[in-house]
């Protein structure tokens, strides 16, 4: 589902949007510069980054061969000369997003406005057509079941968020016409204006969708990590080191708490979103919206620090080798930091 990183050098076109490419825009750890009023122009072509111990550093570059080369907000001077005064202002709006927890768009357009940071509305804060495309299908407890009551159990084939709302501007029978009629007063608009509300609805069950695709991704990569962790706890060079064998417990326990209680919130939604188009209200599309959005912060947060960790994991491990100090050293420099502040938040997230 999502693509190994991978080394994206950005052409100065001018227009911020082109500096964004579908992989950083759909991103849910990393924010190009291009999208953000940075004054430099070489630092605009750099990334802010949750790196694998869920620091936020500037990324340079990355290159197979040669990794990552990162900085703090607070190393800029030492890289960038430029104007000075524009290169204050810089750290001053790069201090401001250091804070954010995930990149993914649905956080920064709340990020941004909280941290009064002000960027064009362009592409740059929306998911790309593919991925709305790939995230499509996640939607089906929303999408067949309002295209069954328009339709009256007609099945048609609708694989995009675009063609639905196509469907829904442009109703070809009378009957399809008196349903959404009868949907438009429900939901307190006019017909005209049903295509926008279910649209804004849809970005909203989107979101869900979005955050539900890491989540699908993770957990059985989590699963194996356990298992390779279990493996170099078991060697003979480690199994009598008490220290270790804690470390690995602590880890261990962490992930699979992180893991259970993500299933367990995806699972809840799977009951709480259904909807029954035939008795549906603007109370009933409120309460679900609510429902979604108060768990986003929650949500990017957890699955943007464990989507990090096992990004590099199968970057350091492709074939879930390596000898036992390697592994050892691996699990105690780079998946245990940081992992006490998610266990803290997935513990303090809100309930069904």
């Amino acid at each position: 589902m999502l693509d190994t990183i991978n080394s994206h050098r950005h052409a100065d076109t001018g227009s911020a949007d082109a500096l964004v490419t579908d992989y950083d825009r759909d991103s849910i750890h990393t924010l190009p510069l291009g999208t953000v009023p940075i004054k430099d122009s070489g630092l605009s072509k750099a990334r802010l980054i949750k790196n694998v111990r869920l620091e936020t550093q500037i990324e340079l570059y990355r290159e197979s061969s040669m990794g990552s080369a990162q900085i703090s907000v607070d190393e800029i001077p030492n890289f960038f000369h430029g104007d000075p005064d524009g290169l204050a202002d810089d750290i001053a709006v790069l201090k401001k997003l250091e804070a954010l927890k995930s990149f993914d768009c649905y956080s920064l357009r709340r990020g941004f406005r909280e941290a009064g940071v002000k960027v064009d509305s362009g592409e740059g804060l929306s998911l790309s057509s593919a991925k709305r495309r790939e995230l499509f299908p996640f939607m089906r407890n929303l999408t067949r079941p309002l295209i069954r009551y328009i339709y009256g159990g007609k099945h048609l084939d609708v694989n995009d968020t675009q063609a639905l709302m196509e469907l829904i501007s442009s109703p070809d029978q009378r009957a399809v016409r008196s349903r959404l009629e009868g949907m438009a007063g429900a939901l307190d608009t006019t017909i005209d204006d049903l295509p926008n509300l279910l649209e804004d609805f849809g970005d909203t069950f989107m979101s869900l969708s979005y955050y539900r695709s890491y989540f699908v991704y993770v957990v059985p990569k989590l699963d194996m990590m356990v298992e390779w962790m279990r493996e170099v706890a078991g060697s003979p060079m480690l199994r009598n080191d008490s220290r270790m064998q804690q470390n690995f417990k602590g880890i261990e326990q962490v992930l699979t708490f992180l893991s259970k209680n993500v299933t367990r919130r995806f699972n809840q939604f799977d009951k709480n979103i259904v909807i029954d188009w035939d008795k549906v209200t603007i109370s009933t599309f409120n309460q679900v919206r609510k429902l979604i959005t108060t768990h986003h912060a929650s949500l990017a947060e957890v699955l943007c620090g464990l989507t990090v960790k096992v990004y590099e994991w199968e970057n350091a491990f492709p074939n879930r080798g390596g000898s036992p100090d390697r592994r050892a050293d691996f699990l105690l420099s780079e998946i245990k930091p940081g992992l006490d502040g998610l266990h803290r938040i997935e513990r303090a997230a809100p309930r069904f």
